[in-house]
């Protein structure tokens, strides 16, 4: 069969157009828009043959409705932008709409060419959009937002406006027909879908507010005409409607793409709920560009802090209650600069902009190098470090701890991981997976502070773990509310029940302490037991010796009567 050379010159485009999208049909258009090259599984993706497609207009197969998305990605391409998964629908010859997701950009080889990938949307997040505007709603928005954000070209980053209507309301009762403002919904949306990146990513994140991610070349000036536009087409006889519009700049030079993409979601999470909160909308809008830069410096300050190992561990003692012998130690993080402020803020921002992970590994691989090193090198210490439930469900983490662990044989049974979670974990059957392999590994793993916010009940049918950490705040109040101390019995009963041992917070003077032996609880951690220290010297021998700790016969024990000291 001769070879065609024409074709021969496009396989690169073609093999790196796959790459780039992973898609189910590739297709070649010209200047015109007709088709001129089409390989891939079309039958099974809008029911044509790719060889039918050529010396055809691919417009003409699109869903009327989404015409204006498919020009404007068009434009965009030819403009020498990359689009990505923005989502259509094309005509089946049975006229039946199938959705599918439309990348490209311009060839590299003839400028006047465009390069698309067509593909089924499976592989893509379930989008939940509103009625009337067909728009997505917020979660979803910050999802799409957060994916073309982290395929970005640094070169060219994203602008994302957020737009008020502040007269929709009274524009809705002065036209009383419920048609004519469903006409203006939905010309309102189709109009911003066109404007933004890929043709889709516009989001309902309010009654009378919008996101739009868009290219650079999309002014706020455009997006008020486009928004006026739409009024005067649904609804040519109502009021002028005005829009605030407030426009962030996604630069991604300072910090990697998919951590600008946490970023924006970070603050627009903060600025959704101080505005649900009562927060003045024009002043949260003027804000929002320094919140954003505020969040990249705190997460260029956490990623820095990493890097340079900017942090210390401090030692708190767990003791076991019926023989106050010193269970283990938990390993806690001080920043260098903060060495008497509680560290939480920064852990629980690490969790919120998905930078939990790096730290996490940061102080294990610390923490390791501590117990191999001659203070702590002994099978009578052993040490607990936290691990976000985030952590655990992020699979590249998951791999570099699963690597860290093959290496860590020789401190089995002395290594062991508290689970901590400020924000509920989404999939527990994977996050138990992992857990039963770090288990299986010799290590002990616990739920921290369990009774509080999301580590509820639920969790122990779920993850099969060997200690459960009752939070502090049942603890504290347990000698003079006996609603506290009902909920502690339930507790250790039903860890007693699965074979889970219980461990309880905050046990801050000795009645306490007596009280929670009573109940049956095993173990204690607070400042009756020890404050988080340092140990003092290279000695291991006095090292690890406080006035509340003592070695006898190889083991650190507290000494009774002797606690806060």
């Amino acid at each position: 069969m001769p070879v065609n050379r024409e074709d021969l010159g496009r396989t690169s485009d073609v093999y790196v157009a796959f790459a780039f999208a992973a898609a189910d049909v590739l297709v070649e258009i010209d200047a015109r828009g007709e088709t001129v090259f089409a390989v891939g599984a079309a039958m099974a993706l809008f029911g044509r043959g790719a060889r039918g497609l050529v010396g055809q207009s691919l417009r003409r197969i699109v869903h009327p409705l989404d015409q204006p998305v498919f020009d404007r990605a068009l434009a965009q391409m030819g403009q020498g932008e990359r689009v990505r998964n923005a989502l259509l629908r094309v005509l089946r010859p049975d006229g039946k709409a199938v959705e599918l997701t439309l990348s490209g950009y311009r060839s590299p080889s003839d400028a006047g060419h465009i390069l698309l990938a067509l593909g089924h949307p499976g592989g893509l997040p379930a989008a939940a959009r509103l009625a009337g505007t067909n728009l997505l709603d917020r979660d979803s928005f910050q999802v799409m937002a957060t994916r073309l954000i982290e395929g970005a070209d640094p070169d060219e980053p994203y602008q994302l406006s957020l737009v008020e209507l502040p007269d929709l309301p009274a524009l809705h009762s002065e036209t009383g027909g419920t048609g004519l403002s469903a006409a203006f919904a939905a010309e309102l949306g189709q109009r911003l879908r066109t404007l933004s990146v890929g043709g889709d990513a516009v989001g309902q994140i309010g009654d009378t507010r919008f996101g739009v991610l868009h290219a650079a070349s999309v002014s706020a000036d455009a997006i008020s005409d486009s928004i006026a536009r739409a009024a005067q087409t649904a609804l040519p006889d109502a009021p002028a409607i005005s829009a605030q519009v407030s426009t962030l700049v996604l630069d991604v030079a300072d910090i990697p793409p998919e951590e600008a993409a946490r970023a924006l979601t970070y603050t627009l999470n903060r600025f959704a709920r101080e505005a649900q909160n009562g927060g003045d909308l024009a002043s949260l809008m003027k804000d929002i560009q320094p919140r954003l830069s505020e969040t990249v410096r705190q997460m260029n300050d956490v990623r820095e802090t990493v890097e340079t190992g900017s942090f210390d561990l401090v030692f708190q003692p767990i003791v076991d209650l019926w023989t106050n012998a010193v269970h283990h130690f938990e390993c806690l993080v001080r920043f260098k600069g903060n060495d008497n402020l509680s560290p939480y803020e920064t852990v629980a921002f690490a969790e919120d902009v998905g930078m939990v992970g790096m730290l996490d590994i940061a102080l294990l691989e610390r923490a390791i190098e501590m117990m191999r090193s001659p203070v702590a090198n002994t099978e009578s210490l052993r040490f607990a470090v936290n691990l976000s439930g985030r952590s655990l469900s992020d699979p590249a983490v998951v791999r570099r701890l699963r690597e860290i662990l093959a290496t860590t044989g020789d401190l089995r049974k002395r290594l062991v991981f508290e689970m901590t979670e400020s924000a509920e974990i989404l999939d527990l059957k994977a996050v138990n997976e992992v857990i039963q392999g770090i288990r299986q590994m010799g290590h002990e793993v616990s739920i921290d502070d369990f009774g509080a916010g999301n580590a509820a009940f639920h969790y122990l049918r779920a993850l099969k773990v060997d200690n459960v950490k009752i939070d502090g705040s049942y603890i504290k109040d347990a000698m003079r509310n006996d609603e506290d101390v009902s909920f502690i019995k339930a507790i250790v009963q039903l860890c007693t029940d699965l074979g889970v041992t219980t461990t309880a917070e905050y046990v801050e003077d000795q009645q306490t302490a007596n009280l929670l032996r009573l109940l049956k609880v095993r173990y204690g951690q607070g400042w009756y037991f020890g404050k988080p220290q340092r140990p003092v010297g290279d000695d291991i021998r006095t090292a690890w010796k406080t006035p509340s700790l003592e070695w006898r016969k190889g083991l650190l024990y507290f000494k009774s009567g002797a606690g806060g000291a």
